[in-house]
């Protein structure tokens, strides 16, 4: 009956696609800043984030009054809001009329990382919200697989899907952690990758990931964890091995450690972020709306849970080989196009690749292409080389 009632739910929302943020977001890869600006200081936070390339928030606020501020200086700088506040889950009928009409509206955020447990009273306030406004959806983001055990994560995310049919899906997973001055990737990052990834296009939906801009620690039941100071090598590990698997938008956990959130001072990772949204931008012709045909993994060993690259992936592609501590490559098609993603999957050393190709093909970078039938080149950590083949 939810999956019936939410496609009804869809489909209105597509035939009143002037105005219902999903239609005007294609396109584009999304880019989403996380918490951190409140209703006080907004005009000036949202300013810099729109410089950083922002083109959405995530606010979380104590009272609808601070909701509505924050979402009228959103409004006034360009970018949408997914947004929460108490009475969305508590008064619901008030809060969507209050909000549903607001031109920064894109989603009503309802829960970050629920157990299985909140599925029913979450799935019963999703549908309650789809009647009252059918052009905005509902936004839920879900756990890790380290945190909801990865043998059980497929079946856990499958029990998501079958009860929310909600036009994307949105994980986290924070994969580079530090642990005595040693920097590594957790070993099941892109397990997770595979099985959201497969999840979503069974359900003929797109999904939403993550990148970590604010160091910080956690100790709690599932795990210990130091999360370091960005690096640009680990900023675009994280952004470019989502974007090759298909994500569709990009979520930073959090502003805070962008910007400062009480003198509105840039931080360190402020221009490395602004960096990385700037490559996302100039690939979007290439990742945004495209079809992933295929992931695979090349290197002396491969992450757990992937598949090796074990035949060249196109006919096009005579020899492929990368150094160092390997690389992800993905076939991509979009539109009329094809393309070949080659990423270095280290964030913190640079690796050769080589490639030869039985025709010509283009060399797409951020600023030109180039018509090329070999390619030897230096990849910088995390870092991506695309080839329109």
């Amino acid at each position: 009956m939810r999956k019936l009632f939410s496609l009804i739910v869809i489909a209105v929302a597509f035939l009143c696609s002037c105005s219902s943020k999903i239609h005007q977001s294609v396109g584009t890869i999304s880019i989403i800043s996380w918490g951190g600006i409140s209703a006080e200081k907004s005009d000036t936070l949202y300013s810099l984030a729109k410089e950083c390339g922002f083109d959405m928030h995530l606010g979380l606020y104590r009272a609808k009054e601070s909701a509505v501020a924050s979402m009228d200086a959103a409004a006034r700088n360009g970018i949408d809001v997914i947004i929460s506040f108490p009475q969305i889950k508590d008064s619901t009928e008030s809060a969507v009329a209050l909000i549903k009409d607001h031109p920064a509206l894109y989603a009503y955020h309802l829960k970050d990382e629920p157990d299985t447990s909140d599925f029913d009273w979450l799935a019963d306030l999703s549908d309650k919200i789809g009647e009252l406004d059918p052009l905005h959806p509902c936004y839920i983001n879900l756990l890790p697989n380290w945190a909801w055990g990865v043998e059980e994560y497929a079946d856990k995310i499958e029990m998501f899907a079958s009860e929310f049919d909600m036009p994307f899906y949105s994980f986290d997973n924070y994969p580079v952690v530090e642990e005595d001055g040693v920097v590594s990737v957790r070993p099941d990052w892109y397990r997770n990758l595979e099985e959201f990834s497969a999840m979503s296009r069974r359900h003929g939906k797109s999904f939403w990931g993550f990148a970590l801009a604010k160091a910080h620690s956690i100790s709690d039941p599932w795990s210990d964890a130091v999360y370091p100071e960005p690096t640009l090598g680990q900023l675009r590990l994280q952004v470019f091995s989502n974007l090759l698997y298909g994500a569709q938008a990009i979520q930073y956990f959090n502003f805070t450690g962008i910007v400062d959130p009480v003198t509105c001072e840039k931080l360190p990772a402020y221009d490395l972020v602004k960096q990385v949204n700037s490559e996302v931008r100039a690939y979007s012709p290439v990742f945004a709306g495209c079809s992933v045909l295929g992931v695979w993994h090349v290197g002396d060993s491969i992450p757990y849970g992937t598949k090796p690259l074990e035949i060249m992936p196109h006919k096009k592609v005579k020899s492929l080989q990368i150094s160092g501590n390997g690389g992800v490559v993905a076939l991509i098609e979009n539109g009329s196009q094809t393309y070949l993603a080659i990423q270095n999957r280290s964030c913190t050393e640079t690796a050769t690749l080589d490639i030869s190709f039985s025709s010509p093909v283009h060399h797409v970078s951020i600023r030109k292409e180039e018509s090329m039938k070999e390619l030897h080149a230096v990849v910088q950590p995390g870092d991506v080389v695309v080839i329109r083949l």
